[in-house]
């Protein structure tokens, strides 16, 4: 009998001390993820500030068209590209995010050769 009553404790014990270390690790898990949310929220932040602290570049086709029109009608041949941002496999829509001039010039060079760099 009276081993009974020690495994019944020991189970009894055994079960109490699962239950309060669930909740000890839930309440862990909570306080961690308003950690992550509170860090989340930071870097978003922080992300954020850098996008709206770049220049917005935006296509203004009829800006471009104008410039190519009036640059056809004097002869101008475009000059090759002189810049750092050209890649292979770029179009002039990938020099907009770095120069608009770039960009610009780019279309020119485009309408004018019916190829790219």
């Amino acid at each position: 009998m009276n081993s009974r009553i020690v495994k019944l404790f020991k189970s009894t014990l055994l079960s109490s001390l699962v239950t309060v270390g669930l909740v000890s690790a839930s309440s862990m898990v909570f306080a961690q993820s308003d950690d992550e949310d509170d860090e989340m929220a930071r870097m978003q932040a922080q992300l954020n500030q850098e996008v709206m602290s770049r220049p917005f570049l935006a296509e203004k086709p009829e800006e471009v068209d104008a410039y190519i029109k009036s640059m056809l009608e004097k002869k101008v041949k475009p000059p090759e590209y002189s810049g750092t941002h050209w890649r292979p496999g770029y179009t002039c829509r990938d020099l907009l995010r770095f120069n608009w001039r770039e960009y610009r010039n780019c279309r020119y060079y485009y309408r004018y050769y019916g190829r790219y760099y």
